[in-house]
C-alpha cells in the first residue's frame, strides 16, 4: 500500500489523474465541491490541506486498486521532477528507508524499443528486490514492482522474435515475485493473480525453469490455505522438468510436495517426498545455475530440507522431533533472512505447544510478534493469530499465556498498512 504522510494539492492532483477522474467527478468521490479541488490545484499546491480532506484523501487512495496506486506514484514522480535522463529515486513518504535508482525511461513505462542495456538492467535489478525484501517487508515493495510490470508491459508491445521472448521471460520473474509479495502480505487472491500472469510469460517466453517455480509458488499458497491436496499436486507439476537447470527448484518442489502431504496426516507420504529431495540434493548440491529464480532468496538447500523436516514433524504431531528441528533451524538461518526468522519463530512457539512447553512457546511467539511487527509480514501475524490462542488455550490460568493472547488479540489485522 502507497502512504500518504502529508498531503498537498499536488498531490491530491496526483491522486485524480491516477484515478482518471474529472474535478468534478473527483469532488464527488470526495463528498466536497468542484472548488474546492480547483482551489487546491491552483493555489494550494505544495500546502497542506486540512486534516479533514486529508483523511479523505487517505480514504480513497486506500481503496483504490494496486494499479491506481502505481500510476499514482509514477504521475508523482513525473510533477515533482524534470522530465530529463537523470535518474528517477523510487521513494514513498512511508517508506523513506528504500531508495532503489532507476533510469527515468524504464520507472516511467516510456520505453518504445527496449535495449540491450535495459533488459540487462531489469534483470539485474531483480536481484536487489530479492534482498530489498527481506529487509523491508512485501508493503514497501508492492507498488514499486507494479511499476515495473507495467513498464515491461509496455515493452512487450511491438517487440518480436528473441526481444518478445527475453521480455517474456524478464516479465515472468517480476510478475512472479510481485505474486510473493501479495501471498506474504496475506492477499492469496492477489497471488493467485499474480502466478497466473508469470505462468503465462513464462510458458511464452519457453521458460521451463520459471514455470516450474510459478507452480511451487501456487504450491506454497495451498499450504498457507491449508489445502494440503493442491499444495501435492502442484508441487509434483513442478517436478515435471528434469534437467539440471531446474534441479534446484525441484528440490524444492520436493519438500513442497512432501508439507502438503503432512498437512492430509500422510506421513508415509511426506517421507518419501523428503526422501525425494535428499536424493535431488544429493545429485544436484544445490547449484546454482545462471538466472536461477531461486538464487538469493532461499537459504542454502540442506538446511532448507531441515526446515521442510521440520514443518512436516509440526503437521504430524510430533513435538518434540518439532521443538528440537526448529531450534537447529534457527540457530542456522543466516542473518539477512530476518523475516524468515520470524515465521520459523511461530512454527517453534507452535511445536512447544505439542511438547507440552507453554512459557517456552510464549517466549519463541513474542519474538515472532516483534519481527512481524518490524518487517510487515502478515503471514507471520496470522499464523500466530490462526494458532497459538487455541494451542494455548488449557494453559490459559498462566499469566504469561493469558497475557501474550490479550495482546494478540488487540492488534490490528494488518501490520503492514496505514
Amino acid at each position: 500500500m502507497v502512504t500518504v504522510g502529508r498531503w498537498t494539492g499536488s498531490k491530491a492532483r496526483a491522486l485524480r489523474k491516477a484515478l482518471r477522474l474529472s474535478g468534478d467527478e473527483f469532488a464527488g468521490r470526495l463528498g466536497c465541491a468542484e472548488r474546492t479541488v480547483a482551489k487546491w490545484e491552483k493555489e494550494l499546491l505544495d500546502k497542506t490541506l486540512t486534516l479533514a480532506s486529508q483523511r479523505d484523501l487517505d480514504l480513497l487512495l486506500e481503496e483504490a486498486g494496486l494499479h491506481v496506486q502505481a500510476r499514482f506514484t509514477e504521475i508523482l514522480q513525473e510533477d515533482e521532477r524534470p522530465q530529463s535522463a537523470a535518474p528517477v529515486v523510487f521513494a514513498t513518504e512511508a517508506t523513506s528507508a528504500l531508495k532503489m535508482v532507476i533510469p527515468a525511461k524504464i520507472a516511467l513505462g516510456r520505453v518504445a524499443s527496449p535495449t540491450s542495456e535495459s533488459l540487462d538492467w531489469l534483470e539485474q535489478n531483480l536481484r536487489s528486490q530479492y534482498t530489498a525484501d527481506n529487509l523491508l517487508g512485501p508493503r514497501v515493495l508492492m507498488p514499486l514492482m507494479n511499476s515495473y510490470v507495467s513498464s515491461i508491459e509496455e515493452m512487450q508491445r511491438g517487440a518480436r522474435g528473441s526481444v518478445l521472448e527475453r521480455l517474456l521471460r524478464i516479465g515472468a520473474g517480476y510478475a512472479e515475485f510481485t505474486g510473493w509479495l501479495h501471498h506474504d502480505a496475506g492477499d492469496l487472491s492477489g497471488a493467485a493473480f499474480w502466478a497466473s500472469r508469470a505462468l503465462e510469460w513464462a510458458e511464452g517466453g519457453g521458460d521451463d525453469r520459471m514455470t516450474s517455480f510459478v507452480m511451487m509458488r501456487r504450491a506454497a499458497a495451498a499450504l498457507t490455505a491449508g489445502e494440503g491436496g493442491q499444495a501435492v499436486l502442484y508441487a509434483q507439476r513442478a517436478q515435471r522438468f528434469d534437467s539440471a537447470e531446474t534441479g534446484r527448484v525441484r528440490i524444492i518442489a520436493a519438500v513442497t510436495e512432501a508439507h502438503g502431504h503432512a498437512i492430509t496426516g500422510d506421513g508415509s507420504g511426506a517421507d518419501r517426498a523428503l526422501d525425494t529431495a535428499a536424493g535431488l540434493l544429493e545429485r544436484y548440491n544445490g547449484e546454482i545455475i545462471d538466472g536461477d529464480p531461486t538464487a538469493d532468496r532461499y537459504c542454502e538447500l540442506g538446511l532448507y530440507t531441515k526446515i521442510a523436516t521440520a514443518k512436516c514433524a509440526l503437521e504430524l504431531g510430533r513435538g518434540s522431533a518439532a521443538v528440537n528441528a526448529f531450534t537447529d533451524v534457527i540457530n542456522n538461518l543466516p542473518t539477512n533472512f530476518h523475516r524468515d526468522r520470524g515465521q520459523y519463530l511461530s512454527s517453534l512457539a507452535r511445536a512447544h505447544t505439542l511438547a507440552e512447553e507453554p512459557e517456552a512457546a510464549v517466549a519463541a511467539a513474542k519474538e515472532a510478534y516483534g519481527i512481524a511487527v518490524a518487517t510487515g509480514s502478515d503471514r507471520t501475524l496470522t499464523t500466530l493469530r490462526n494458532t497459538l490462542p487455541s494451542e494455548l488455550a488449557r494453559w490459559s490460568h498462566n499469566p504469561e499465556v493469558e497475557q501474550f493472547c490479550a495482546m494478540l488479540a488487540s492488534v490490528d489485522s494488518q501490520i503492514g498498512g496505514s
